[in-house]
């Protein structure tokens, strides 16, 4: 009885309690107002403003500056373009407990513009865009950095506090002449590979339209490793959207020395330069594939802008005038790996109102000496419906062997990265074309 008669006080006086002064009791609504204003003063104490990335789920990766005002204004600028990078511009945003504090971009700015649904706005896919995100869910502080994760892609953004240096540099327009300076670097070295203290090469191929660093090396067994890799413009280079580790360097900037023009990276005091490359280290034939780096070799005349005066070049010229017989132009040939292992001469011919292709199936037979054989399988209704104009093509391929590799790329004032099916019995026969898939 006197048990029953103390714990029916000691209930009472929890009930008594007063909710205030029990942190564990306070009401969520309350603790979520308390974090709402704890982060807008974050956002707007930030006296030069914030350097933010972001890597969208559809591809590429962008940087904002970012300045928040008590007003909730926002002024930005971003490497959306060399427009967006040189433009000042202002819009508004809001804080609103969604569950939990969210960061909205709630008028139209350089941040939503991956996300627009035209693909001649964002370079996305109709409808979706880049599927980036505009709303964000405020995690938390560490330092100088903020991290947050986007409400409807799930893409993480992380702003970083800036320097009075650093505010100055972008809007003083930092941001685009690292843009036109890549394009410059990427035109002149086409093949750019990092030479690390052990000896070993890496490739390192920009994509500067998809926004996209391909980092290629070979391990034990001869065996290669690729990483691809988004990338967002910065007013030092270029930030990757993870870290790139070997052999202990690890790296997440490509950093531009405005000297010598060329990219470098460090990690302490080690510091590598990006050598110019004219063909990749890595051998093709390690990197070309289903579910490898590349699946496809394409020559097309209006791309290669002249020839390597390959026993190829009249095999093309003679099935571009055949076509020309029966009202087509040739756009181009190629040939590439299919997920089953078999591969398929492509062509590409149009008059003036369609586009056909017409398609030629091999199964691959690898030889003692390593080179493959192509033994046709199938065709296509228009490979079929032209077959003289694809016979000397298919000749070309059907009788003899190949090993695949990077091409030498001779063509006055091309700096492509060309690879090619060599011919097993003279090196210097070889169809050839630019590699992609």
């Amino acid at each position: 009885m006197k048990k029953l008669t103390l714990y029916t006080l000691l209930a009472i006086a929890a009930i008594s309690c007063n909710k205030s002064s029990d942190p564990f009791m306070e009401d969520p609504d309350v603790r979520l107002i308390k974090r709402l204003d704890e982060n807008m003063q974050l956002l707007t104490s930030a006296q030069y403003g914030w350097k933010a990335t972001i890597y969208p789920a559809g591809g590429k990766g962008f940087f904002y500056y970012f300045k928040f005002g008590k007003d909730n204004s926002v002024e930005m600028i971003s490497d959306f373009n060399s427009t967006t990078a040189t433009t000042l511009k202002a819009s508004t945003f809001r804080l609103k407990a969604l569950q939990w504090p969210t960061l909205i971009f709630d008028t139209y700015n350089y941040i939503h513009l991956p996300n627009d649904p035209a693909p001649n706005v964002s370079g996305g896919t109709a409808g979706a865009g880049l599927k980036s995100d505009f709303q964000f869910v405020m995690d938390k502080m560490v330092g100088d950095t903020f991290y947050m994760g986007g409400m409807d892609r799930g893409n993480q953004m992380m702003m970083v506090r800036l320097t009075s240096a650093e505010q100055q540099n972008i809007l003083n327009g930092k941001i685009a002449e690292r843009m036109t300076d890549n394009n410059t670097y990427v035109a002149s070295s086409p093949a750019p590979y990092i030479s690390f203290k052990d000896g070993k090469k890496i490739d390192a191929a920009i994509n500067t339209s998809a926004r996209r660093i391909r980092f290629t090396y070979l391990g034990e067994n001869n065996n290669a490793f690729s990483k691809t890799l988004g990338f967002a413009f910065s007013p030092n280079g270029l930030i990757l959207e993870s870290t790139v580790v070997y052999n202990g360097f690890a790296f997440r900037e490509l950093l531009w020395d405005a000297a010598k023009k060329v990219y470098y990276v460090t990690n302490g005091t080690d510091t590598y330069n990006l050598e110019a490359g004219t063909m990749p280290v890595v051998p093709l034939n390690l990197v070309f594939g289903a579910g490898k780096d590349y699946t496809a070799i394409e020559y097309s005349a209006a791309t290669l802008k002249g020839t390597l005066n390959s026993d190829f070049d009249p095999v093309y010229t003679q099935c571009l005038n055949q076509l020309k017989a029966y009202g087509y132009n040739l756009n181009l040939i190629r040939m590439m790996q299919n997920t089953d292992l078999t591969y398929t001469l492509r062509f590409s011919f149009s008059n003036t109102t369609t586009t056909y292709l017409a398609n030629v199936v091999y199964t691959p037979v690898k030889n003692t000496d390593g080179s493959v054989k192509f033994v046709f399988t199938s065709q296509d209704a228009n490979a079929s419906a032209l077959p003289a104009a694809f016979a000397g093509t298919r000749n070309y391929f059907e009788t003899s062997s190949f090993n695949l590799s990077w091409i030498t790329n001779s063509i006055p004032g091309s700096t492509l990265v060309l690879g090619g099916l060599v011919k097993s019995t003279n090196a210097s026969q070889f169809f050839y074309g630019t590699v992609g898939n």
